[in-house]
């Protein structure tokens, strides 16, 4: 399936990094020191990573602390300084340089800043296997729209149909079918293999075997 598309997009936590409990238990950690009740399940903050913060957070803390949401994020953050607490997803690097191999293109589409995307490809020695990259600082809208996937085409100077993004939960899902291309989802982050199934899309354990279908 994924051999006969020119370019291959994919998302960066949870498809590349094995970096989704980190941001559920910083999203918590944030969210209850402004305020959030104890009692939200862990899947509530686990669906909302990939999201702009601000825009679900406001839902479940006291409207007085609203302003200190961003700030917060910042302050805790850590994936500019501790890349070690993200470990890159076995298969990884073999799966980009198979796509280097077969005359594809290879692109990460993430909400991470640019700084941060940055980071990750040097500290994983990526650089020379990653054709192109969209960080969160180069679009106004995040996932699922799909301006980063659109962003991405136009510099490839691409069409919908010659692209498959690989993602790993619905706000990737959501952005693929928004600027129709097409899709695979991974059971490395977000979803299950329920959710996949209920959206009829294939699913692979991991971007290790994403040549496998």
């Amino acid at each position: 399936m994924i051999s006969n598309y020119k370019y291959i997009l994919l998302d960066v936590d949870g498809v590349v990094l094995s970096s989704i409990n980190y941001y559920m238990n910083l999203f918590r950690d944030i969210a209850e020191s402004l305020g959030a009740s104890k009692n939200i399940p862990d899947e509530f903050y686990k669906k909302n990573i990939g999201v702009k913060i601000i825009t679900w957070m406001i839902n479940i803390v006291p409207e007085d602390n609203h302003d200190k949401i961003r700030d917060l994020f910042f302050a805790n953050n850590k994936d500019t300084t501790e890349n070690d607490q993200f470990p890159i997803i076995e298969g990884t690097k073999e799966t980009l340089q198979k796509i280097r191999e077969n005359n594809q293109k290879s692109c990460f589409i993430s909400t991470k800043t640019r700084e941060s995307m940055n980071l990750v490809i040097k500290y994983h020695n990526l650089e020379s296997i990653l054709d192109f990259s969209i960080s969160g600082d180069e679009v106004k809208n995040f996932k699922p729209d799909p301006e980063g996937i659109v962003k991405t085409l136009k510099y490839f100077n691409a069409k919908p149909d010659e692209a498959i993004f690989v993602g790993d939960s619905l706000h990737d899902l959501g952005a693929a079918r928004n600027a129709d291309v097409s899709f695979i989802g991974v059971l490395s982050g977000v979803c299950t293999k329920t959710d996949w199934e209920l959206e009829n899309v294939p699913c692979v354990p991991s971007v290790k075997e994403v040549y496998s279908l």
